[in-house]
């Protein structure tokens, strides 16, 4: 388990309130410090939230943190701290002027992620981050990210064609893509614990769009009229998908079809569904024009990445840094 070398220039607002990282120089008597940087504390609370809220959100991706694994994760994490930490005092030397402003227009957005303001703040309980610290911590990423920005990334170089292209062709092998289909379904639930009439009347409702379907009736119309899937709203447009992606009688029927050809209707645990295939696309290798921007992007976050850590170094050298 290793989380170094982030990049904080795209990293830093959502790993400061990912964490709440809150430094202090004015400290009672009964904190416990983790480490202190040029004199700023770093609360072992403080650490101890970092800890748990990062094995909490790996767990959101089906990630499971090992016991053994847990000593070195918070090593790294302290190093990412004190990282933090050390950008943010060198940004408030760097002459930004006042950046508080843009605080609120973070937290909003912030926000935005959430269903409700009760969601939000029931998220804040459950990390043990108050408001208070919350703002402190999206202030330290304004600054940072504009301290970045200003003094480290402003100074690179663009990326060339010849890296972008060197890059392809030594990962051309990893670059194969299967046969995908992009196609559009409407569903009508009935689920595995649906009654039978439930059922029944889920595959009449089912069967009578499909007529009106084969009658030339627009399917994105239809779709976004009686669909029980978020993808209604869209049309029915579930994008493109490969092999494996779908349940399997929804992925036969999607593959099975031609292009803009209406399935008869395919039963699945989700209900009943009517697909349109609207694009098929045969296995290939991606083109250099095809990725050549997710190159450049690719190669240019790469640099950044180096570049912060060459900054975080430097700065340690002149640094007063007590891990405790």
């Amino acid at each position: 388990m290793c989380i170094k070398n982030t990049w904080f220039a795209a990293l830093a607002v959502a790993v400061l309130v990912l964490f709440c990282v809150v430094s202090s120089n004015a400290a009672s008597q009964k904190d416990v410090f983790a480490a202190k940087v040029n004199g700023a504390g770093i609360k072992a609370a403080t650490l101890d939230t970092a800890v748990n809220n990062f094995i909490e959100n790996q767990k959101m991706f089906g990630v499971t943190v090992k016991e053994e694994e847990k000593d070195a994760l918070k090593k790294d994490i302290l190093n990412e701290l004190v990282s933090a930490e050390l950008l943010y005092q060198a940004s408030q030397k760097a002459g930004l002027g006042n950046l508080d402003k843009e605080v609120d227009t973070q937290l909003e957005n912030i926000k935005k992620g959430f269903n409700s303001e009760e969601e939000f703040q029931k998220v804040l309980k459950e990390r043990g981050i108050d408001m208070k610290s919350l703002k402190e911590d999206i202030k330290k990423g304004i600054y940072i990210n504009a301290y970045l920005e200003k003094n480290v990334f402003a100074k690179m170089s663009p990326v060339t064609e010849g890296q972008k292209k060197q890059e392809y062709e030594t990962n051309k092998d990893k670059l194969n893509v299967p046969d995908e289909v992009r196609a559009s379904h409407i569903l009508i639930k009935a689920g595995e614990k649906a009654t039978p009439e439930e059922k029944q009347k889920a595959k009449e409702k089912i069967d009578a769009l499909r007529v009106r379907l084969m009658s030339g009736e627009d399917f994105a119309k239809l779709a976004k009229e009686n669909s029980e899937d978020g993808s209604a709203q869209n049309g029915g447009d579930l994008g493109y998908f490969r092999k494996g992606e779908m349940v399997k009688p929804f992925e036969d029927a999607a593959f099975g079809l031609e292009k803009d050809q209406i399935s008869p209707v395919v039963e699945t645990q989700f209900g009943y569904h009517i697909l349109k295939t609207i694009d098929k696309k045969a296995a290939h290798t991606l083109t250099y024009e095809e990725v050549s921007k997710d190159i450049e992007n690719f190669l240019m976050n790469k640099n950044k990445r180096d570049q912060v850590n060459k900054t975080v170094e430097d700065l340690k050298k002149n640094a007063k840094i007590e891990i405790k």
